[in-house]
């Protein structure tokens, strides 16, 4: 029986815990450049745009792929400009038009 190095085991679970920190920033930047997005648009953008992020996130199959946006849909995103966090359907709505987006912009400022 193969021996489990525990720190091959420490990397690859750092390692995707940061491919899906990198898949979130970029799902709340299609929130941010998308107003009103809805979750199929959201989801089909990622997919569509940031294919690379979304593989090695999830994998390469697409429906386990959509599978697991809608579940990161409904998961927590903290924004660490604003110190905010909403999970990404709450933070959609709250994009939901191009002057909410910039009162955002206008808010978060001086934070960045």
């Amino acid at each position: 029986m193969a021996q489990v190095d525990f720190d091959d085991i420490m990397r690859e679970f750092c390692t995707n815990d940061e491919t899906l920190e990198e898949l979130k920033a970029v799902a709340f930047e299609v929130l941010r450049l998308n107003p009103g997005c809805e979750q199929s648009d959201w989801a089909r953008i990622l997919v569509e745009q940031y294919g690379t992020e979304v593989v090695d996130a999830y994998g390469k199959d697409p429906a386990e792929a959509y599978a697991s946006l809608e579940d990161l849909w409904e998961s927590p995103y903290l924004d660490k400009v604003s110190g905010l966090e909403y999970d990404f359907k709450t933070w959609a709505e709250a994009f939901s038009t191009d002057a909410a987006v910039q009162l955002y912009y206008d808010l978060t400022e001086k934070n960045e």
